[in-house]
């Protein structure tokens, strides 16, 4: 369980909200929040790093680059006040790696055992 990563507790919660993130965004974005689409996790732990697979059943529609929120416009009301998901995970983790096939949408997310 997440207590047997040997992390930091500052980089253990911080994986764990990432993958929180990830795992609604695959819900809510790849499949469309249909109740009995799954979405698949897969956690591997090496001597270096932590990484964890969320994919889901979201098609070939790839999924956007991460992008930097102008602030200012979600605080105006010009932008919607959504859309931190894949910028906020990003800044979460060591590496995000985001994939995408004809019927899958994978997200990785990677801490390094040695990060801050």
């Amino acid at each position: 369980a997440a207590g047997e990563l040997d992390l930091p507790a500052k980089r253990l919660e911080r994986l764990k909200t990432a993958v929180a993130e990830a795992t609604m965004n695959a819900i809510e974005h790849g499949n469309k929040n249909q109740a009995d689409v799954p979405v698949s996790i897969e956690l591997r732990v090496s001597n270096s790093a932590i990484s964890v697979r969320i994919t889901d059943q979201g098609g070939s529609q790839p999924i956007p680059e991460a992008q930097t929120p102008d602030l200012d416009a979600k605080l105006a009301g010009l932008q919607t006040p959504r859309g931190w998901g894949l910028f906020l995970i990003e800044k979460m983790v060591d590496q995000m790696h985001v994939t995408s096939d004809a019927t899958h949408h994978t997200v990785e997310l990677i801490v390094l055992r040695e990060g801050e």
